[in-house]
């Protein structure tokens, strides 16, 4: 169909849930989901609040932004009578919904239940720990790739109106670049986070040596260990 055609006709309802749809994921997944991610990674170091900071952005934010976006979107096939799951954009967006939320129960696990070692200070970071921050990062991966799937195909397959302007896909590609290298510009800060880790592992090693325990007097009282 001619564009300018396209823009003529009234948007249906089903088309005007897609649009709202497709505003509140972005904004979810690309926006909060990235955010959050920054924050660990480049405040962590400085601050002990980024954790706040943290799961405001990942569940406080963009938790209800992510699940009023897919409710719209199932409203929209609804509307549409566009039949089951039967595209890669339906497909991939009900299975980043899912892994987001299992995303959300690691993390929250992550947090509450930690080794004994590690919450102490003593013991190296754990491995769930690790995954946890490279799960992460995929799943807003997937969410670019589910983002130009639904401008480029599901748009015009759902509506007809022919594929959205250029200006989408420029945008998404500076979207992409940018939050890609702010990121990995803040891998630099890994070296001070581990620094600081292993630094945290040598104090709670020398409180717990026997030089640094205070030994006790005959009268039952203290004696600080010798300088």
């Amino acid at each position: 169909m001619n564009l300018a055609r396209a823009i003529a006709i009234p948007l249906f309802p089903f088309e005007k849930y897609i649009i709202a749809h497709a505003i509140f994921c972005v904004i979810g997944f690309l926006g909060f989901l990235p955010l959050g991610a920054l924050l660990a990674r480049y405040t962590r170091t400085y601050t002990p609040s980024w954790f706040t900071a943290h799961w405001i952005c990942q569940l406080a934010l963009a938790g209800p932004t992510i699940i009023i976006g897919v409710s719209l979107g199932i409203h929209a096939v609804n509307l549409a009578e566009s039949g089951p799951v039967n595209d890669v954009h339906k497909k991939w967006g009900i299975t980043i919904f899912v892994l987001y939320l299992v995303q959300l129960a690691i993390g929250l696990t992550i947090h509450y239940v930690k080794p004994r070692a590690w919450a102490s200070g003593r013991g190296r970071r754990p491995v769930q720990n690790y995954f946890h921050a490279v799960f992460g990062l995929l799943i807003i991966a997937f969410a670019m790739f589910q983002v130009r799937t639904g401008f480029r195909s599901e748009w015009p397959a759902q509506t007809g109106r022919g594929s959205v302007g250029n200006g989408a896909n420029d945008f998404w590609y500076f979207w992409i670049i940018f939050i890609s290298v702010l990121y990995f510009a803040g891998l630099g800060f890994l070296f001070r986070q581990f620094r600081q880790e292993r630094e945290a592992r040598r104090a709670a090693a020398m409180r717990d040596s026997p030089e640094m325990k205070p030994m006790s007097s005959p009268g039952g009282t203290s004696v600080p260990p010798m300088a």
